[in-house]
């Protein structure tokens, strides 16, 4: 009997000087997001990696919400491709016709989770209008940013 409760005991007690980070990072709390566009810049699209990084760092931080900046881990978001499709009633033969964003979100503790968003085009808006584009990326951006706080 004093054998089993000195096990539980040193169970107990190692379960109470577990590691706080890994403690945090089943709660969900992260001390801050670190976001990778690198990716993107070696694939020849550097001004779209640098246009990116203060979007998506705003939208993970409306997406997380309380749970960024009490301690933690860094939760890290690397976006790895970016590919709008076709607008204005073209057919899919021609092509993809979907937008898409390709990521990974990597959780202290849990590791690398892949995510891919796809959207329509026409989420942007009509295909004339100003900006589209823009437009395009940032709702890839804002939903790729909530699927990224669902599984962190």
């Amino acid at each position: 009997m004093r054998k089993y409760l000195a096990i539980l005991a040193a169970a107990i007690a190692f379960a109470a000087t577990a590691d706080a980070t890994t403690a945090r990072a089943r709660d969900g709390s992260y001390r801050a997001v670190a976001i990778d566009t690198s990716r993107l810049a070696v694939r020849g699209h550097a001004h779209l990696a640098a246009a990116i990084k203060p979007m998506l760092a705003g939208e993970l931080s409306k997406a997380l919400g309380a749970r960024l900046g009490h301690g933690g881990p860094t939760l890290t978001v690397r976006i790895t491709k970016i590919e709008l499709g076709s607008f204005g009633g073209q057919d899919s033969w021609a092509g993809q016709i979907n937008d898409e964003i390709y990521g990974v979100v990597v959780v202290p503790g849990r590791g690398p989770i892949p995510i891919r968003v796809v959207l329509p085009p026409d989420t942007g808006g009509a295909w004339y209008a100003p900006n589209v584009d823009e437009r395009r990326v940032f709702r890839l951006i804002e939903a790729f940013a909530q699927w990224a706080a669902r599984e962190a």
